[in-house]
């Protein structure tokens, strides 16, 4: 396999666990959320706000806020050592409460592979400025 085709399927495969975990927190689907998740996960809130794994999965089963759509754009997959790192942007409409909230962040995730596949290690979320 050449190193072209590698990093092509790094990619695809990256791609595909982050769209199975936005389907996973489209439906609050906490188990299937769970299984992406390594188990030492953190997730940064745009607001600064870090959340363990069983603090972000509670977040996720509490109902407090639900994903509505994620749209993607500007996404680049570097394979960093043992780690591999998905940046973009994103903009994330949320039904919080029953109102609508809209989101534009700027995303850097890192993923590990597993013995079971592809694992979310971190999630850090910028908000952009003016959106």
């Amino acid at each position: 396999m050449t190193m072209a085709h590698e990093i092509s399927a790094l990619r695809d495969r990256v791609l595909a666990a982050d769209e199975a975990r936005y389907q996973a927190l489209y439906v609050q689907d906490v188990e299937a959320l769970g299984r992406l998740l390594a188990p030492d996960y953190l997730h940064t809130h745009a607001n600064g706000k870090t959340e363990d794994r069983a603090a972000f999965l509670a977040t996720i089963a509490s109902g407090r806020f639900r994903f509505v759509d994620a749209v993607r754009t500007d996404q680049q997959v570097r394979a960093a050592g043992a780690a591999v790192v998905l940046s973009g942007t994103t903009t994330t409409t949320l039904d919080v409460g029953g109102a609508t909230k809209v989101m534009r962040n700027a995303f850097v995730t890192v993923w590990i592979d597993a013995v079971d596949g592809l694992r979310m290690l971190h999630w850090q979320a910028t908000a952009v400025p003016g959106a």
